[in-house]
């Protein structure tokens, strides 16, 4: 966690929420500079009455009217599994007294999709495009039907090459989500998977280390989690659900058995994978019984195992008493501090609310600003007259006298002020009636950009000649890729068809009529011939 005196003068408060397979739960830190301090936490049942059915979540949430804490008016109607959550949420936050608003939450990791794959370094302007090129290979669906965001980060074993964690879901599931917090009164600001949470909640407690391999467990009522990470990032994340344990009296033993052996199975896996590698640490979190079975993991795999302990990395307020919700936890340390891996699920969202406040903020500034320049002027104005009325002060004081000397050279500045404002005048009026946009030439040359051709860089300059100011030089740099065709000939080459059509445009070349070819170049990548290329238009 980053500490700082600012912790102390603007503390920052966030309120992580997380749906699980039973419960919602309510974790709100504040910052400070010893560290994140617990103030709130809240768990709500989201069936509290244990009700025959269950039902799945759907999209599309109808309420009848009915209070959170009333069951349905509507009779004989079945309540979905959407409707329980929302009722639940809106408990939790009545209970806890906490205000709807922000909040950061996690999407569980059998709903989403986490993939670690090694590519090319690529600049990154293009990495959005290759990534999810390169991801279609490792998700099952089309990347139409998922909502994805990716980390890029430093390979530690390939210098020329760069790891990505990929993170995709679908849209209907993430929809699903979205419609619950809305409709619950809330904003999600950040969604991430859950792991990530997880992961998050033990280094904060500073039991794991990026230079240790280390396995986490988590296990739930109905399903436990594997994760591995190496150099802090996860390598593999499995899923496995189990039996119904619930029934009183029931033995874990067979549980754990299983466990067990998928741990083993997993471990296998990424040894083969890493083979002068080994796991070194196991972090075990369960919500079930563990007495001595830890114990047991570690003597059976021969490595050293911890309980997990999200809260030794948290202070806790007087009166309040949490509960195991470890990725709770991790999900409200996203909203403290820089995440080491910025995964975040509704960034769409997050830009039409940060556009929203952006233009809110730009028109109060262009308020302040057009106040600030009328006190200036009216100042300026004041002291621009300040001669000219102490003059005609005296002038008038002297009006009674015989005599009376009248300065000359009053007059001479006077004038030479007046030929200096119509020489900017004339400047002004010169630049204006000259100007040029240029946004109408980038909406042109996306229309005559050949298909094989992306652009990375577009630059346009425009200046007025100080001694001639009748005289105005542009400027216009493309740079950009291709992908080179060698069935066409060099006349048809594509670079030469696109500099023609910038010539042909009189929207793009005007004022620039000489265009010419810089450089061309050729690069390859996987199994395409690609060349960069830049064109230079310039005028008059």
């Amino acid at each position: 966690m980053n500490k700082n005196i600012l912790s102390i003068l603007n503390p920052k408060k966030v309120v992580g929420l997380y749906i699980g397979h039973d419960t919602v739960d309510l974790v709100v830190l504040k910052s400070g500079l010893s560290g994140p301090k617990l103030i709130k936490f809240g768990q709500a049942a989201i069936y509290p009455n244990k009700p025959e059915h269950e039902g799945e979540i759907m999209t599309g949430v109808q309420t009848d009217g009915a209070t959170p804490f009333q069951p349905s008016k509507a009779s004989n109607k079945i309540k979905t599994k959407e409707e329980h959550i929302i009722e639940a949420i809106k408990r939790v936050l009545s209970e806890n007294n906490v205000k709807q608003g922000n909040v950061v939450t996690a999407i569980p990791s059998e709903e989403a999709m986490v993939r670690y794959f090694q590519m090319p370094k690529i600049p990154k302007q293009e990495r959005a495009a290759a990534v999810n090129f390169e991801a279609k290979r490792y998700i099952p669906f089309r990347m139409e039907d998922v909502i994805s965001d990716y980390q890029v980060l430093p390979s530690k074993t390939a210098p020329n090459a760069m790891d990505v964690v990929f993170v995709a879901v679908k849209k209907n599931t993430l929809e699903q989500y979205l419609n619950i917090f809305n409709a619950a009164g809330l904003k999600p600001i950040i969604i991430e998977s859950a792991p990530f949470s997880l992961m998050r909640a033990f280094n904060a407690a500073q039991q794991v280390d990026p230079k240790v391999n280390t396995a986490i467990v988590d296990i739930d009522t109905s399903s436990f989690n594997i994760n591995i990470l190496r150099s802090g990032v996860p390598y593999i994340i499995r899923d496995i659900p189990i039996s119904d344990i619930e029934s009183e009296g029931k033995s874990l033993e067979p549980v754990f058995e299983k466990i067990l052996a998928e741990i083993k199975l997993s471990f296998d896996f990424y040894e083969k994978q890493f083979p002068s590698e080994v796991i070194d640490k196991i972090i075990i979190y369960s919500r079930l019984p563990l007495e001595n079975w830890h114990e047991i993991v570690g003597k059976e795999l021969q490595i050293p195992v911890e309980v997990g302990d999200p809260l030794r990395g948290i202070k806790i307020a007087s009166g309040v008493v949490p509960a195991r919700a470890a990725i709770c936890f991790g999900i409200a340390l996203r909203g403290l501090a820089e995440p080491f891996i910025d995964i975040n699920l509704c960034k769409e969202k997050l830009l039409v609310y940060r556009k929203k406040e952006f233009f809110l903020r730009v028109a109060f500034l262009e308020a302040s600003l057009a106040v600030f320049l009328l006190i200036v002027l009216k100042v300026f104005t004041i002291k621009a007259m300040a001669p000219l009325t102490g003059e005609l002060t005296k002038t008038l004081s002297e009006r009674p006298k015989v005599e009376v000397n009248v300065k000359s050279d009053n007059i001479s500045d006077l004038e030479k002020i007046k030929n200096e404002m119509e020489a900017r005048k004339n400047i002004l009026e010169n630049l204006i009636s000259s100007r040029t946009y240029l946004t109408p030439r980038l909406q042109d040359i996306v229309k005559i950009i050949p298909k094989d051709m992306w652009l990375a860089e577009v630059s346009f300059e425009e200046k007025i000649d100080k001694k001639n100011t009748t005289k105005i030089t542009r400027s216009l740099n493309i740079k950009g890729y291709y992908i080179v065709n060698d069935k066409v000939g060099e006349k048809d080459d594509i670079v030469n068809i696109f500099l023609g059509k910038l010539k042909e445009s009189k929207g793009i070349s005007k004022g620039m009529p000489k265009a010419d070819i810089v450089s061309v170049k050729k690069l390859d990548m996987k199994d395409k011939k690609i060349s960069s290329f830049e064109i230079f238009l310039t005028g008059p």
